[in-house]
């Protein structure tokens, strides 16, 4: 029996990475999109099956833990997603100059340039940085053009470690009690209620802010590039759910779904209708494969299925969102109620909803499992 754990899945997945790497050179050797393609389909199964594979289909692995299950599940879902947008998504004149440290870049971290020439004018560092602009960095989440690549990325690891130590915090002064606290045995609606829900709310932004951080922090400072902040704002202060999902809430997973809803869908399916309702139904679609990816992910690594909640909740938000943009292209984005309004609209509905994400969690006993690791 071969007990699975973070080494193994890093080097499964780092052949996938080498599989999507021969597949794109093999392509550009032939001058063929239609190899690229294919190869590409076939590497994104691949990396769709594999944490299917050692959980399901072989009888010699077993995962380590719950964690290194969730890790498997999470990365074969996104790297699949990655392999679409990366020969969906882009166009042929850009993939057959397409190297492999740019796809190694790409799949390790957060580039703020992937595919794209960098700008000289972010190469620049005539001007030196002082300590407002590492502060508006680090905490503000600002873009800094002064900051070479490596300092920002040293601050991202900063923010990482201290969302690590805001997570043990939090976890060590909430009682196991609480931690597993599921909606059908409190009051909906209630002050308790809500400050639970907000607490699991921070637990997971906390929880996943750390782990984003530290890993694309760590690799974007090898790789010596300037990334991406997954959290430019915090998302405890949107104004609308759209601006919620699109700039407070892991922007490198919208960043991901974005592209594939609008750039490769239509490349996909041949409609090229700029209409406001094909962009609110492809906005819908990027909420679809988000709940896919999320009860792919609970599904696999926990062995039981959410009932759906995921994908409520993110269909919910997804119609919401649509709803919204509508209501802004008739106001022609002119806010209709005061900025409080608006925030308090956003919360409720972030509330009202945020059992359908945390209650599968707490059925598995996820909050109180990241206690006893953490806490």
């Amino acid at each position: 029996m071969i007990i699975i754990t973070f080494l193994h899945l890093y080097i499964i997945y780092g052949f996938i990475i080498v599989f999507t790497c021969l597949s794109v050179s093999v392509a550009q050797f032939l001058q063929s999109e239609k190899v690229l393609h294919t190869l590409g389909i076939i590497c994104a199964s691949l990396a769709l099956y594999v944490p299917i594979f050692l959980k399901y289909h072989c009888s010699y692995t077993e995962f380590a833990d719950a964690l290194v299950s969730i890790f498997s599940a999470v990365t074969g879902f996104l790297f699949t997603l990655k392999i679409v947008e990366l020969i969906f998504t882009y166009p042929w004149s850009v993939q057959k100059q397409i190297t492999f440290k740019q796809i190694l870049i790409d799949f390790s971290t957060f580039p703020q340039y992937k595919y794209e020439v960098e700008p000289r004018s972010i190469k620049s560092n005539s001007i030196s940085p002082t300590l407002l602009t590492y502060f508006n960095y680090l905490i503000l989440g600002r873009d800094e053009h002064r900051l070479s690549p490596r300092e920002k990325n040293l601050l991202i690891i900063i923010r990482g470690l201290s969302q690590l130590l805001c997570l043990r915090f939090l976890l060590h002064s909430t009682p196991y009690a609480v931690l597993r606290l599921h909606s059908q045995n409190s009051q909906f609606f209630s002050i308790i209620h809500f400050f639970i829900y907000a607490l699991y709310g921070f637990i997971f932004y906390f929880a996943l802010g750390m782990v984003i951080n530290l890993v694309f922090g760590f690799m974007g400072f090898v790789w010596n590039v300037p990334i991406r902040s997954v959290y430019p704002g915090y998302p405890f202060l949107p104004l609308g759910l759209h601006d919620f999902w699109s700039r407070r809430w892991n922007i490198y997973i919208k960043a991901i779904l974005h592209r594939i809803a609008f750039i490769a869908l239509p490349k996909l399916t041949g409609v090229k209708d700029k209409s406001n309702a094909r962009i609110i139904s492809a906005g819908v679609f990027a909420f679809f494969v988000s709940g896919l990816l999320h009860e792919f992910m609970y599904t696999v690594s926990m062995d039981r299925w959410s009932g759906g909640k995921y994908m409520l909740f993110f269909l919910i938000h997804g119609l919401l969102v649509g709803l919204e943009l509508t209501l802004e292209g008739l106001f022609k984005r002119k806010p209709l109620f005061p900025v409080v309004i608006r925030w308090m609209y956003t919360i409720l509905a972030l509330y009202s909803t945020s059992h359908l994400f945390c209650d599968p969690w707490i059925e598995v006993d996820c909050f109180a499992t990241l206690k006893t690791y953490l806490g």
